[in-house]
């Protein structure tokens, strides 16, 4: 994907590099929030290594499109050229977001939040059904989710589930197991309330 967030040793020496952050993501919405992504339209904010490390996992687990939209529309191309799909991934101009019609999925992979910065969107990307996911968590989340609740999404998580699913994951790439992750989830969850 371009993007690596797990390192390993090969036995052989050197290092194996891993991105755990879609299959992260994935688990999180479909195992923990019991979303069914197939069929879905999705919006992709941003284009760096957090978005590439999740659009090919979105659309390996049914996403209809993926439309990928990133303030450098380079990037946003780049993005798009190496999944290859056409038909289901192409991008779109930042400053068209209030034309481009509604999603079911919207994705912030950008480092707004985390920045301290808040995005100006539009609530016209609200589709009927839709899903809002920060792929920060905690604070860094707060200002894409309270515009998620003030457009009327049906749903607006933060990415605490997939932080604890990648976590995971790197685990038992380094230990050959893989622990349990809902009870953390559920602890964090409520200390965080």
């Amino acid at each position: 994907v371009g993007s690596a967030n797990v390192l390993t040793r090969l036995d052989a020496g050197g290092l194996a590099a891993h991105n755990t952050d879609g299959d992260g993501l994935v688990r999180d919405l479909t195992e923990r929030h019991d979303v069914d992504l197939r069929g879905h339209t999705a919006l992709l904010l941003g284009a760096g290594g957090a978005a590439r490390g999740v659009a090919w996992n979105l659309l390996d687990a049914g996403v209809d499109t993926l439309t990928i939209v990133n303030r450098s529309p380079n990037a946003a191309d780049e993005l798009a050229d190496a999944i290859g799909d056409p038909a289901r991934a192409h991008t779109r101009y930042w400053e068209d977001l209030a034309d481009i019609g509604s999603y079911d999925l919207i994705v912030n992979a950008t480092s707004a939040g985390v920045l301290g910065a808040a995005l100006q969107l539009p609530f016209s990307l609200i589709g009927a059904r839709a899903l809002c996911y920060d792929l920060s968590y905690g604070a860094a989340a707060g200002s894409f989710l309270a515009w998620a609740q003030a457009a009327g999404a049906r749903y607006a998580l933060d990415g605490l589930g997939m932080l604890l699913e990648t976590a995971a994951d790197a685990f038992e790439l380094w230990h050959g197991q893989r622990p349990d992750t809902e009870s953390v989830y559920q602890l964090l969850r409520r200390q965080a309330a």
